[in-house]
């Protein structure tokens, strides 16, 4: 196993963009508020995920000149959230992490926050918190069925470490201590999932990091003393824009319900009889929008929608990822070596 890369202790917020012009300032605006003591370092790094809208140039025009020694900005030409992630977790410079994605408005005590739980709890490997949405128009009535597709809401109701948790968290908000990713790098770990991609809002990667680390063995604490506001524009409250977006959210499941039965302690389906299940899930979900909508002359079907596409989701989504599937089993064993061998290393 290779050494394990030396960080100072610190904070690195990273924000991973790709052509993020238009939502970027207000976020800045945030993170340049950030109340944090002089003994805790921290630095915004910023990865420009192939941007074709000039996003660095103006990153720099409105971040203070005399704070420019806080920021850095760095291009990573291979597109794809997870290749944004990685590239992140290369180049931070302290020992926690911090993702904030370029429409999240963290609140003012986050780097100080975030710091001290690292710090009280040395078994802590991933910190979340809730978040709110803010929109620039009413909310539709279906609104309160979607908002945690978007990342918004509390997935944890109680502060401190979460025993009885969700297995995963959005990675908006996210922080992590980056030496049990580089405990997990150089044992092999290969992501199957690579998250958005320009415009195409795949999803996954979020949900991989988290399981993945939880196999490991770290802890995870849930905080509701830090929190984000998550700007969402109209547009992505439109039905037909939800109905594409989980539609292309969902295409991860195969992956992840691998990793899921394993964190279950159930047994792992042989990845063929999983197309049965989902074809059945599938049909059935069709067959239910029918009779709801020609039969019974229902107007409230946006539910059977929403189930509808997430059952196509993971059927489309099983012949994308068969070929990663034995890769997903590997990172399994490899999590679970990690946890046997009690190489979680204290910082």
């Amino acid at each position: 196993m290779k050494e394990v890369k030396y960080r100072p202790k610190g904070l690195t917020l990273a924000i991973c963009t790709y052509n993020g012009k238009l939502k970027l300032e207000k976020t800045l605006e945030h993170i340049l508020v950030q109340q944090v003591d002089s003994s805790i370092a921290w630095e915004l790094l910023v990865i420009d995920n192939a941007s074709t809208d000039n996003t660095s140039d103006f990153i720099y025009q409105i971040w203070p000149d005399d704070r420019l020694h806080e920021i850095r900005i760095i291009r990573e030409e291979k597109l794809g959230a997870i290749h944004a992630r990685q590239r992140a977790i290369r180049e931070a410079k302290y020992s926690y992490l911090s993702y904030v994605d370029d429409d999240n408005w963290i609140s003012y005590n986050w780097v100080t926050e975030v710091y001290k739980i690292f710090e009280s709890y040395p078994t802590v490997g991933i910190i979340s918190c809730p978040s709110t949405a803010s929109l620039s128009e009413t909310p539709p009535e279906y609104f309160e069925m979607v908002k945690g597709w978007l990342a918004i809401g509390s997935q944890c109701k109680e502060s401190g470490l979460i025993h009885k948790r969700p297995i995963s968290f959005w990675t908006a908000g996210c922080s992590f201590r980056l030496v049990a990713f580089d405990v997990l790098q150089n044992s092999g770990f290969k992501p199957c999932l690579t998250g958005r991609k320009g415009l195409r809002p795949l999803g996954g990667e979020d949900h991989e990091l988290c399981l993945i680390l939880t196999m490991c063995g770290w802890d995870v604490y849930f905080s509701h003393e830090i929190s984000f506001k998550h700007q969402i524009p109209n547009s992505r409250l439109q039905i037909d824009y939800l109905k594409y977006f989980i539609l292309s959210s969902v295409r991860c499941k195969v992956i992840l319900d691998i990793y899921r039965e394993y964190y279950n302690q159930q047994m792992i389906t042989p990845v063929p009889l999983k197309l049965f299940y989902y074809l059945f899930e599938f049909l059935s979900r069709f067959i239910a929008l029918i009779v709801k909508q020609k039969i019974l002359f229902r107007q409230d079907i946006f539910p059977n929608y929403i189930s509808l596409m997430m059952s196509k989701g993971a059927l489309l989504g099983y012949f994308d990822h068969f070929s990663d599937t034995q890769q997903a089993i590997k990172n399994i064993k490899i999590a679970e070596a990690i946890k046997q061998k009690n190489s979680l290393i204290q910082i």
